[in-house]
């Protein structure tokens, strides 16, 4: 006993014990007083043992009384001490819960974006051999989830758009995958990308240093966020880019803003809000009426009073609308104009 006592006190007196946790220097204490309170009842066994046997039977009985105070005194303390060490366990195993928890949330997205570098082959093979209009570096390592193979913006077209878009800085709501992204940082000199799907943010950021970019060098800032949310941004010019539902929306004679989530013309006044300069990237089967109200929000908030509608044709196929407002409306034959 003497020795096992001494032993932890050695310990406790070591520069080792210096470096143990708060939890395990308590631990290491609570073992030496219990050592201690069993060396203390080891002695008063044996100091009775050794008493002379013909004692009267009143101081007999008062040893007793007095031994019967004092053990439950011990008891006491060890009572308290497991409470203590019940209570302590209890915060370790909670702030432990915490960690992990944080861990586990910080850990997520990258475990998804991992699986998506895994299963990036298991693709619609109707989409895949497009993947060079997509990104003309697919092959340098270019990520995609399954929903941005339909929805990416093909690199020739993202990059007119970026050359028509050339301003200080641009806001890219909606920005997915990167690709818009990654052509208007060539053409202006800071691009906010914004989209609320994590994923989309590390896929963009990932397939940006396929083209150069890089955390140290790059003008790109990704913001995960809702893109409902601008009251704390200021660009020059907003481009927006939102889901259009899937692939299906083709399958529709005309597609209505309305039917976007959120909804096409609310994105719209929140952009416009911002700065008038606005780019509208849409399906090519949406409603011209439709157009004529963004025309109208825009003229109503300040904005101008004409829209251009640019048609994107790849070999000699119409894919897609683009809507100019604002002082990026060009006078040239190739558009509408809206009032």
């Amino acid at each position: 006993m003497d020795k096992r006592i001494e032993n932890t006190k050695s310990k406790i007196n070591s520069p080792e014990f210096q470096s143990f946790n708060k939890v395990k220097k308590k631990r290491i204490r609570r073992q030496l007083k219990k050592l201690e309170i069993t060396k203390k009842r080891f002695e008063k066994i044996r100091g009775r043992a050794n008493k002379n046997r013909e004692n009267n039977i009143l101081e007999s009985i008062n040893e007793n009384e007095s031994e019967s105070q004092d053990e439950e005194g011990d008891e006491d303390d060890e009572e308290e001490e497991e409470e203590e060490e019940e209570e302590e366990n209890e915060n370790e195993n909670g702030d432990k819960i915490k960690d992990e928890k944080k861990k586990e949330n910080e850990n997520e997205n990258e475990i998804k974006f991992e699986t998506l570098i895994k299963n990036n082959n298991n693709i619609i093979s109707k989409y895949y051999s497009q993947r060079y209009r997509l990104f003309s570096k697919y092959d340098e390592g270019i990520i995609l989830d399954q929903e941005s193979w339909f929805s990416v913006t093909p690199e020739l077209i993202a990059q007119h758009i970026a050359e028509r878009c050339s301003c200080n800085t641009l806001i890219d709501l909606f920005c997915g995958a990167g690709g818009n992204t990654i052509q208007f940082s060539f053409t202006c000199n800071a691009v906010i990308s914004v989209d609320l799907d994590p994923i989309k943010l590390l896929m963009a950021r990932h397939n940006s240093w396929v083209y150069g970019h890089s955390s140290e060098n790059t003008n790109i800032e990704f913001v995960n966020s809702d893109a409902m949310n601008l009251s704390n941004l200021k660009a020059d010019v907003i481009f927006l880019s939102p889901p259009w539902g899937g692939p299906n929306y083709i399958d529709s004679s005309i597609f209505h803003l309305d039917s976007m989530i959120p909804n096409g013309f609310e994105i719209f006044k929140n952009a416009i809000r911002v700065t008038p300069n606005v780019v509208y990237f849409l399906p090519k089967n949406t409603s011209k009426v439709d157009i004529a109200k963004l025309a109208l929000i825009s003229k109503e908030n300040g904005g101008s009073e004409f829209c251009e509608i640019e048609e994107n044709y790849i070999n000699e196929k119409l894919k897609t609308i683009t809507l100019y407002f604002g002082s990026l409306v060009n006078n040239n034959k190739n558009y509408e104009s809206y009032q």
